[in-house]
């Protein structure tokens, strides 16, 4: 018996051995994701000869050590200190901590592995010379909240000019009688537009804004590191993807021009840069509006409770932060992107300079 499953896994691989490279090459392609390639790289020269050659490569949440996790960065929100409380400490410690001693760890590694077969993780990366698609799936700490969604966006730029939050308490599919009273407010919607929300509701979303930011500079941090580690000096790069594993971050994706100027602008030095400009991050750069009830006709449903939060972060003076939230969610072209767009044509004056 032990005989015949010897013969038969030995028939089995020699099977697999005269399938030509380009047909296994393209079965790694369909594989992708970069620990199983990792694996498969030590198994033989042959494999570890061809593995190089994919062009399709994906880094899933669990690929990243725990080091690199946002949980590194801690906050203490303190209300105490009106509008001007200084956010200073909090972005040296944010981009010092979560973006630039981990990705230079991950940048020196990768020019320098240890022997010939490192293959741990991200490190593996600078090995795979052919890639054209990039696809990361960096990890998130957020806890589901009851019915509430929430999702961040941002228009990354080399100076991540702002990143914008909306939260709604409730996301449900809009029924017959709304959509014939959407047009105009009922007299429930109007006391509850003038009772509000508490501000110790408010101040929890916005803590919750404040994690987003934290995700926001470790996308920005990623996008640094393709630029300038050995990445960058592929010639065959042609997209990049970024996503959350809970998919609260709206979708960063990079291509043709996008991506070419990507790479000539985006860099750890500029990160360092960015680092001396943290002194001017106060909560007075922060603007909040709340909604009882958005109606999205386009696409028929209505969010009740509604909080959008926009944090001007290294934006130039002449910043237009409406423009900015619209376009932190424009590729996204779902609920969020259109409550952005609602929420700028019939509810502009609801934006307010953040004061606790």
């Amino acid at each position: 018996m032990e005989h015949w499953a010897a013969k038969n896994k030995e028939a089995t691989e020699n099977q697999f051995q005269r399938l030509p490279d380009d047909v296994v090459l393209n079965i790694f392609d369909k594989l992708s994701d970069i620990q199983c390639l990792c694996r498969c790289f030590v198994v033989s020269k042959r494999f570890s000869s061809l593995i190089p050659l994919v062009q399709t490569v994906s880094i899933e949440s669990k690929t990243w050590s725990s080091k690199y996790d946002c949980k590194t960065v801690h906050w203490k929100s303190n209300y105490g200190h009106g509008g001007t409380l200084p956010l200073g400490d909090f972005a040296e410690n944010l981009i010092t901590n979560l973006v630039l001693r981990p990705l230079r760890e991950l940048y020196n590694r990768s020019l320098f592995p240890t022997s010939h077969r490192d293959v741990s993780g991200v490190i593996f990366l600078a090995r795979l010379t052919h890639v054209q698609a990039l696809n990361i799936e960096l990890p998130s700490n957020f806890v589901g909240d009851n019915d509430s969604v929430f999702k961040w966006g941002a228009k990354f730029t080399p100076n991540l000019d702002s990143v914008t939050f909306l939260y709604a308490s409730s996301l449900s599919k809009m029924m017959e009688s709304e959509r014939q009273q959407q047009e105009s407010e009922s007299e429930e919607e109007e006391e509850e537009m003038e009772l509000g929300i508490t501000n110790r509701e408010r101040n929890r979303r916005v803590v919750i804004a404040i994690e987003c930011i934290k995700d926001a500079v470790l996308w920005l941090g990623i996008l640094c590191f393709v630029s300038d580690c050995p990445l960058s000096h592929f010639p065959m790069l042609q997209s990049v993807t970024i996503t959350d594993s809970k998919k609260k971050g709206a979708k960063l994706c990079l291509s043709g021009e996008k991506l070419a100027e990507c790479r000539n602008t985006f860099s750890m030095t500029r990160m360092h840069s960015l680092l001396s400009m943290g002194w001017s991050w106060t909560l007075e750069n922060m603007r909040v509006g709340y909604v009882p009830v958005l109606h999205l006709p386009m696409s028929e449903y209505v969010m009740k409770g509604v909080t959008i939060v926009n944090y001007k972060m290294f934006a130039d003076d002449d910043y237009d932060a409406y423009k900015a939230m619209v376009d932190a969610f424009a590729e996204e072209q779902d609920v969020f992107s259109e409550a952005v767009v609602q929420i700028q044509e019939k509810h502009k004056d609801c934006m307010i300079n953040l004061l606790f």
